[in-house]
């Protein structure tokens, strides 16, 4: 098959395609301007894009728009409140029902790190050497994530290797490299951590090896022993981890990044990298971990990188040819918004601000500091309450409790009828019906009905006489339009 008339970008095209035509999958087209910014918009911020950015995008016959696009998006606010968001789920952020002191301070050191731009490396330095009182040093909350040596050790290695080291606790990996001595020997790095409110290193402290019923000696899993047992061997792990030629660190982080704009890791599940679930495209992601370490782990270039490519761009719609490819990116994977962002677009479609648990009236949801604030509606969405890996949450926030709760449920219905909602003060000012119809469609799917949806709408609003019955129909309208699966996915 002749892919060489398809757009290349960068170098992700040029590594995506060719694997397509060794594999001789058809390539859907470029997604249209519609569907692009509010793809973007989403994997960037989080965020439905505004009506007026979207009318202005559409109109922008300049080229290089979708770059300008990007490079705006990724220094707005709401990028740095979203990516804060998604980096607390990799994190595990929870909270102690008894101190809410330190999950604030974390999440707040975190937003500055995201902020500032600060590199992925040194915010991996940062919490696994961090100490102090954890209701004022943000990054010691990194040890309060989970308790004990062991379940930390398995915790940093899925989370900064991609890696699953607890299947080496009772034996040796029986799909890895990793071994029994890997395992526990990482765990003996945080054995002497003390994860009370004040996080600091205790003079002694152990892991017993199940085999040889001895204390573990500390290790660098896959590497060395650490002989010297009075040594802090956080030092040693983090000096090896954030080298530039680790073969782990780079490619977890990236692979995290690639999963979250294109619905799927080159490897998958994300924490799960080993020899036996190899990449779907090696090269690529050798590529892309070595230009994350150029860019000094640095987390917008590595975003653009991938928002850039045509890859990226691609329409959602299959074709005949590549209607049953889940992994090549032949076309866009089709992803539900997760949780709190599909709760925060529907309150920005009816404006009418969300109240969760404890909270100011109108806070977003993928702001809130506690994951766990009660919220009927975040949970039945399909939240992930994080006390494991949340790498599946788009997949599982799709089941029927979510669907009925979006047809039937207080979510959309207890909001639509407002009367300080976006359709009633439309509807208030006069504003002809099929025209609110197209205000409402342009704010919630970034482009107007066309074709049957706008004749079928002509048709409906046709067939109403009073003024009463052109409400309940828009209400109807904006309903349908809620639940519709085009507006709760990407």
């Amino acid at each position: 098959i002749d892919l060489a008339g398809q757009p290349r970008r960068n170098f992700i095209d040029d590594e995506v395609l060719s694997l397509l035509a060794t594999l001789r999958l058809p390539v859907s087209p470029q997604a249209d301007d519609s569907t692009f910014i509010r793809r973007l918009s989403l994997d960037l911020t989080g965020r439905l894009p505004e009506p007026d950015k979207v009318t202005a995008y559409l109109v922008n016959q300049d080229q290089n728009k979708n770059d300008e696009l990007i490079d705006e998006l990724v220094q707005t606010d709401a990028f740095n409140e979203y990516w804060s968001y998604k980096l607390a789920k990799w994190l595990r952020m929870g909270t102690d029902p008894n101190d809410e002191d330190g999950i604030s301070t974390y999440r707040l050191w975190l937003s500055n790190q995201i902020e500032k731009g600060v590199g992925y490396d040194e915010i991996a330095r940062t919490l696994i050497l961090a100490t102090g009182d954890t209701h004022k040093v943000g990054p010691a909350n990194f040890y309060r994530t989970v308790d004990g040596a062991r379940e930390h050790a398995e915790f940093v290695s899925e989370l900064f290797m991609g890696s699953r080291l607890r299947c080496a606790n009772c034996h040796n990996h029986p799909l890895d490299k990793w071994t029994q001595d890997d395992y526990h020997g990482l765990a003996s790095i945080f054995s002497k951590i003390e994860n009370a409110r004040i996080v600091q290193v205790r003079a002694s402290g152990e892991v017993i090896h199940p085999r040889t019923r001895e204390p573990a000696v500390a290790r660098i899993p896959g590497e060395y022993f650490l002989e010297d047992k009075t040594q802090d061997g956080r030092e040693d792990l983090v000096e090896w981890l954030t080298a530039g030629d680790n073969p782990y660190f780079a490619k977890a982080i990236v692979n995290r990044l690639w999963s979250s704009l294109m619905g799927r890791g080159l490897v998958g599940p994300v924490d799960d990298m080993r020899d036996t679930n190899p990449a779907t495209h090696p090269k690529l992601l050798n590529r892309l971990a070595e230009d994350f370490v150029a860019s000094g782990y640095q987390l917008r270039p590595m975003l653009k990188r991938i928002a850039s490519s045509a890859t990226y761009a691609r329409s959602s719609n299959k074709l005949p040819g590549n209607a049953v490819d889940d992994r090549y990116y032949s076309h866009a994977l089709r992803r539900p918004l997760e949780a709190a962002v599909l709760a925060d677009a529907i309150s920005d479609v009816l404006k009418v601000p969300a109240q969760y648990n404890g909270t100011a009236r109108g806070e977003r949801a993928v702001t809130l500091v506690d994951p766990y604030t009660r919220s009927r509606a975040l949970d039945i969405l399909g939240r992930c309450g994080r006390e494991e890996s949340c790498e599946s949450e788009t997949q599982i926030s799709g089941g029927l409790t979510r669907n009925l709760h979006l047809l039937n449920g207080e979510l959309i219905n207890g909001r639509i009828r407002h009367e300080e909602g976006r359709l009633a003060r439309l509807f208030d000012a006069g504003t002809a019906p099929m025209d609110i119809i197209d205000k409402l469609y342009l704010v919630a799917l970034s482009r107007r009905p066309v074709g049957a949806a706008r004749r079928f709408w002509r048709e409906q609003l046709a067939n109403v006489e009073t003024r009463e019955q052109q409400q309940r129909l828009l209400e109807d309208f904006l309903w349908s339009l809620l639940a519709s699966n085009k507006f709760t996915s990407e």
